[in-house]
């Protein structure tokens, strides 16, 4: 549909602002995080010219693989970077490249394997599962805010995934479908940035 591309801009936008504001948290866990939203840009820019100017044929298949990194790569890197921002995997400076490779060996299996899509599916929900692990921790430091943030970008990432994205039967027809996922995913993207906007140690060292 012509009006995709709408969408797709609104969620660019989102991502590399999300991009943007965590790499000025100048923290390993935001870094991370950061890349991750960049590989959504990404994405989300190809869908808007591959949609603006009708060029599905041209673009389609780079614009499945550019989504498939961010599925991938990018929430493997993401979900590290929530297990170093609640203090249960310390990430240092020096690692940041290793990780970064480990990502990239990540989607250069699944892409040599031709099973991106249950990559992408397998992260997709070890990913939520974290943040549903880290979100109940939070709610026990009595850091109520930032588990509700990340609690709500738990379900908007399920939901969207399972059932906007991923639904069998189109959710509403297809042209409303597709603008609810990325505009969801949009949403998505805030969310986890007032996530990671303040380090989960030090709220709790305030909160003592």
């Amino acid at each position: 549909m012509t009006h995709w591309w709408v969408a797709e801009v609104i969620l660019t936008a989102s991502a590399w602002w999300a991009s943007q504001r965590l790499m000025q948290c100048r923290q390993p866990a935001a870094f991370l995080a950061a890349v991750c939203f960049a590989l959504l840009g990404l994405a989300s820019a190809i869908g808007a010219v591959k949609f603006g100017f009708q060029w599905q044929t041209r673009l389609d298949e780079l614009h499945t693989l550019a989504s498939r990194a961010f599925g991938v790569a990018g929430l493997y890197l993401l979900t590290m970077a929530l297990l170093d921002w609640i203090g249960w995997l310390r990430l240092h400076r020096k690692l940041w490249l290793a990780h970064l490779a480990d990502a990239a060996l990540v989607f250069i299996l699944g892409y040599w394997l031709t099973r991106l899509s249950l990559f992408q599916l397998v992260i997709g929900l070890a990913m939520t599962l974290v943040a549903v692990v880290i979100a109940v921790a939070l709610w026990r430091r009595r850091q109520n805010v930032q588990a509700s943030w990340l609690l709500l970008a738990a379900v908007v990432f399920v939901v969207n995934g399972l059932v906007i994205g991923g639904g069998t039967e189109p959710l509403l027809g297809l042209p409303v479908r597709m603008d609810v996922f990325h505009l969801s995913l949009a949403f998505w993207a805030y969310c986890m940035v007032q996530v990671f906007a303040w380090p989960a140690d030090r709220m709790h060292e305030n909160s003592k």
